[in-house]
């Protein structure tokens, strides 16, 4: 099973151990420096008879699962671990080959946290953006004890009352991040705003962490040539749920594409207005025709929110992107068109191509969008540089 796979079936499997019963401890990657093997925001849960999830592995990872087994012993509280993977303590910099992760460690419990676990396993299934907010250090300005949490619903504009401290622009950001998938720790000021905090460390600040769900991320891959073969197979491999789209069952057809979660044989915008696009979605544009790029790519604008990808050369990305513009597509709207797709890495073959195309959608679902707490223009994407 791929991380990103693990990742998203972790608040399933927290509702099903919850539901037996079964408190577990969830250690969650709250901050990184320097090069470390997982993310903000990677996790594992740690129960009675093992794990599910990582966070690395290594002694690192067992280190933080003694901890977690210690907690879930307790049967009380949440506690901070720092994971050194520097191999040296006392170096002043941190180099390429090790870093330092900063370990959330967090009981959930069948009587207080199983509603809550089923909430956010619902969100992911349902491919609804929500968030779980973690207070990581009271800081002496709440009586909540660290560990607290709460659900954070972007859909949903009522202020929870354990949120009562913070500001309305605040929880406004809160929300905003839900949405856009954006973790990341924060500190509470005195006037109940929220600022980016870089480390948690004991002092008297509140800080929390915002953190929140996805569902499956989408590939989906319109036009089933000799590209979206080996696209579809990276896609699977890298844990997304792949579909492949084609007017043509002698090319999108199961012989071509095992691996795929879904095909679909239409007319290419006909199949497209047929999904519902969201942030969780990645439509790569990889048709036989100029004429089928523009039909795919109008359809994929008239919904907001999703990775729209063309491939194509400059002259006939230009051409295409022109031709919508003059019809009255917003330009905005245009500038977010990931084209001509795929890194430039001197791609030839298929394969190469579409290793240079899931290269760049690696770098935008890891570091496309901006770690603010206000998003800028184009829904949050800072634009790769081409």
């Amino acid at each position: 099973m791929g991380l990103m796979a693990q990742s998203n079936e972790i608040w399933a499997e927290a509702a099903r151990t919850l539901a037996s019963e079964r408190p577990f401890a969830l250690a969650t990657v709250i901050g990184v420096r320097g090069s470390t093997p997982r993310e903000v925001g990677a996790k594992m849960i740690v129960r009675s008879d093992g794990q599910f999830g990582t966070i690395g592995g290594g002694c690192g990872e067992a280190e933080v699962f003694r901890k977690a087994r210690l907690l879930l012993d307790e049967g009380v509280g949440a506690r901070l671990a720092e994971v050194d993977l520097t191999g040296d303590l006392d170096q002043q910099e941190i180099g390429t080959c090790g870093g330092i992760m900063e370990v959330f460690i967090n009981l959930w419990s069948p009587r207080d946290d199983r509603a809550l676990a089923q909430r956010l396993a619902d969100a992911v299934a349902q491919r609804r953006p929500a968030a779980i907010l973690s207070l990581i250090e009271a800081g002496g300005k709440t009586d909540l004890p660290p560990g607290a949490k709460v659900l954070i619903d972007p859909l949903d504009g009522r202020v929870p009352p354990e949120l009562g401290g913070l500001s309305p622009t605040a929880f406004e950001q809160l929300r905003t991040r839900a949405r856009d998938g954006v973790a990341g720790l924060l500190e509470i000021d005195a006037a109940g705003g929220l600022n980016r905090a870089v480390r948690a460390d004991g002092a008297s600040a509140t800080r929390v962490f915002v953190d929140p769900v996805s569902g499956v991320q989408r590939l989906i891959i319109v036009g089933a040539g000799h590209i979206a073969q080996p696209l579809a197979a990276l896609g699977t491999m890298l844990g997304f749920s792949v579909t492949v789209i084609d007017d043509r069952a002698s090319f999108a057809n199961r012989e071509r594409f095992p691996s795929a979660d879904e095909i679909i044989v239409k007319p290419f915008a006909a199949a497209i207005d047929s999904l519902s696009l969201d942030h969780n979605c990645y439509l790569l544009s990889v048709t036989r025709g100029h004429a089928f790029d523009d039909a795919t790519v109008r359809a994929a604008l008239r919904q907001p929110g999703c990775f729209i990808g063309m491939i194509g050369s400059r002259r006939r990305v230009k051409a295409t992107l022109e031709r919508m513009e003059k019809d009255g597509i917003d330009p905005l709207r245009l500038d977010e068109i990931h084209a001509p797709l795929g890194l430039d890495i001197g791609a030839d073959t298929p394969e190469e191509i579409a290793v240079s195309i899931m290269a760049e959608i690696i770098r935008e679902r890891r570091r496309g969008r901006r770690d603010e707490l206000t998003l800028g223009v184009k829904n949050g994407r800072l634009r790769p540089t081409r």
